[in-house]
């Protein structure tokens, strides 16, 4: 669903962009809004998709795709794994080794710019609240941070070598119709199990509406001040997961769990794990417990001031996109 806020940023995009991980949520997303505003977008996935210009390939052999980056004017890159149904062998590979690679590629075919997307768990689980791009990243024993944590690193040294011209994006949750932060919770909501949140609650949610993240990618597009500097993109508010989710569950008739942090935390290291060594995917682990008991909100004062950014989608809007589409899409009952 595209938002019907007015005032969208639209500048001209006269640019050749290519993506990875184009057939994404927040790929697709992007594309849609990158040819609306006048750029040619082509990109690489698992999957190939040519009716929308996506090839099919593997981030960490580019060697496969490489000549569909001839005359590219911008990589953005978000091709990840995410979460922690990975080991942290495999989310490195794919993280920093693929990351790497999408950058040498990118290098050796001249193309001048490349914008990546980290994630604000880059910050790790402790942080003050507020926290803004001058807060140093940090490793915490978390695969998806760690290893998002070391992409950037790679994207920051080829930049300061004059390698490429880099930004580095760092969205909060990125949620709407179709997002994971929302057909994850609904279906294991709708289990007799339901959906299990840390100590009632209380940690903070970062909500990043589809639109309003792919309107600050816009911004970053097409503000050479952007160069060089990494930042968050979120809807500028954190709200209790109580909240988040106990939306979710109201519009689905599904299930919040609450459970101490003190026995979550192992808790789901131990499900999350076994599950995982009989082939059965899944986000349970410490890292996801933390991930939802976080203490405090990202700052987007960085955005508003260097790129003009402002969240359009509010969360009451973005939660009847979300009602909507999950109707149509058959996961919830009731009228639209």
């Amino acid at each position: 669903m595209t938002s019907t806020a007015p005032g969208r940023p639209a500048p001209t995009l006269d640019q050749r962009i290519f993506i990875t991980g184009a057939n994404g949520f927040i790929g697709r997303a992007m594309a849609a809004r990158f040819r609306e505003l006048g750029a040619t977008v082509t990109g690489v996935d698992l999957s190939a998709d040519p009716e929308h210009g996506v090839v099919a390939g593997n981030t960490t052999r580019p060697e496969e795709w490489s000549d569909a980056l001839a005359g590219v004017d911008v990589v953005v890159h978000t091709a990840a794994l995410l979460g922690s149904a990975y080991s942290l062998d495999q989310a490195w590979e794919v993280n920093v080794l693929g990351t790497s690679r999408v950058l040498r590629a990118a290098i050796d075919a001249g193309v001048p710019r490349l914008v990546h997307l980290s994630s604000v768990a880059a910050y790790g689980y402790d942080f003050p609240d507020g926290v803004d791009e001058t807060h140093p990243v940090r490793v915490d024993d978390d695969v998806y941070t760690d290893t998002k944590v070391n992409s950037e690193a790679v994207v920051f040294a080829a930049h300061a070598a004059g390698e490429i011209a880099a930004t580095v994006v760092r969205p909060g949750d990125v949620w709407g119709p179709g997002s994971v932060w929302v057909r994850s919770p609904l279906a294991e909501m709708l289990k007799p199990t339901g959906f299990p949140l840390p100590d009632g609650g209380r940690g903070i949610f970062t909500p990043t509406y589809i639109d309003n993240f792919v309107d600050g990618v816009v911004l970053i597009m097409s503000n050479d001040d952007a160069i060089g500097h990494a930042f968050n993109i979120t809807d500028g508010i954190g709200v209790p997961c109580s909240d988040y989710f106990g939306r979710l569950a109201a519009m689905s008739g599904g299930r919040v769990v609450h459970i101490p942090m003190r026995v979550a935390s192992p808790l789901a290291d131990v499900v999350g794990g076994l599950m995982r060594r009989v082939g059965i995917p899944n986000d349970l682990s410490r890292g996801t417990m933390r991930l939802l008991n976080r203490p405090g909100t990202y700052s987007i004062d960085k955005a508003r001031k260097v790129l003009g950014y402002e969240p359009l989608v509010g969360i009451d809007e973005g939660m009847d996109a979300v009602r909507a589409w999950a109707i149509d899409d058959g996961l919830i009952e009731g009228h639209r």
